[in-house]
């Protein structure tokens, strides 16, 4: 017998929200039931639209039984807050990258899911694109030999553009804004892909937004296999988004929307295909959230926990240490934690 979708209340509607609140339309294991957002308009153009009750606040969404669990789509510094507050409720959590600023929050909130026995997940959907899951098929049948080095870049000019939010121009709340708003989401991948991130070091300026934010950043990673992963990201420079993963037969070049892979033997060109995911759209998301619902349904842990969140939110932070004072940093040195 099927079980009923989990009703859910959306914390944030505008901007991404509406990409998240479209994904849990989409779920088919969540039913939207309750909406907020600081915007009176966009709260009430949402509801419209999709049928949800408008919350008074996130407090009233906690109080109400009919509602099981939260998606949190809200500024990074409210994150460790909002999910204590939604466990302490009985609410099972989602909450949107970064889990929380720091990695004493993250560690904080965790605890909290472990004692409450919540689901805890982070919106780190971009492992969940195409182009990266048939990466991963890939790398397992070592269509590129062995394992060399690993390069990215994930850039946007949000930070030239009007409209940025305050909170993305506050080194409180993203401290390596790019890194934090972006380049995480290559951090989660690759160690999806490959192996967690070991070592870090990192070099950042401050190019062209107002205000002191460091808006361009460049990090050199050791993984835990060993490999190098030049990862960079500016929020000043025009949209770029690759990965390419180098190994001694062949590299795989991967892009939002397609994957090629060049193979070669003794050094010299062998073979290249191209694979197209532009028909993907909002899949990945949709995909996330359809595994929220099942995990509360299920009783079962989601890919992208609260533990999977912790070591991204980690890296960016060993990336900041790194940067501040001019030393390789290892990551479980920022975790509390020896290998």
């Amino acid at each position: 017998m099927s079980q009923s979708p989990v009703n859910v209340g959306l914390v944030g509607v505008a901007n991404h929200g509406a990409t998240i609140l479209n994904a849990i339309r989409r779920s088919g294991t969540l039913h939207l039931a309750s909406l907020f957002d600081t915007s009176t308009e966009a709260a009430r153009s949402a509801a419209a639209e999709s049928g949800a009750s408008i919350a008074a606040g996130f407090d009233e969404m906690l109080a109400d039984s009919n509602i099981r669990a939260v998606a949190l789509v809200t500024p990074n510094q409210l994150h460790a807050v909002q999910i204590r507050q939604a466990m302490e409720a009985g609410k099972d959590v989602f909450v949107e990258k970064p889990l929380t600023t720091t990695v004493r929050e993250a560690h904080e909130v965790l605890s909290v899911a472990q004692q409450t026995g919540r689901v805890l997940m982070v919106g780190h959907n971009t492992r969940r694109r195409r182009v990266f899951r048939r990466a991963k098929e890939l790398l397992q049948a070592h269509a590129i030999g062995k394992l060399v080095a690993i390069e990215g870049n994930l850039s946007r000019p949000a930070g030239l553009q009007a409209g940025l939010p305050p909170w993305k121009a506050d080194p409180s709340a993203c401290p390596l804004l790019p890194m934090t708003q972006l380049g995480i989401h290559l951090v989660d991948t690759v160690a999806y892909l490959v192996s967690p991130i070991q070592r870090v070091s990192c070099f950042a300026a401050h190019i062209a937004m107002q205000g002191p934010v460091y808006d361009s950043t460049a990090s050199i990673l050791q993984l835990e296999s060993g490999i190098p992963f030049a990862l960079t990201s500016y929020y000043v420079s025009p949209d770029a988004y690759f990965l390419n993963v180098y190994g001694t037969e062949g590299i795989l070049h991967c892009f939002p929307t397609s994957l090629r892979l060049e193979t070669v033997e003794n050094g010299q060109p062998k073979e290249s295909s191209e694979e197209d995911f532009r028909n993907e759209g909002a899949e990945s998301y949709i995909l996330q959230m359809k595994e929220f619902g099942e995990c509360i349904l299920q009783g079962k842990q989601p890919e992208t926990g609260g533990n999977e969140g912790l070591r991204a939110l980690a890296v960016i932070e060993a990336m900041t240490r790194s940067m501040n004072e001019g030393i390789h940093v290892a990551v479980s040195d920022i975790l509390g934690v020896t290998n």
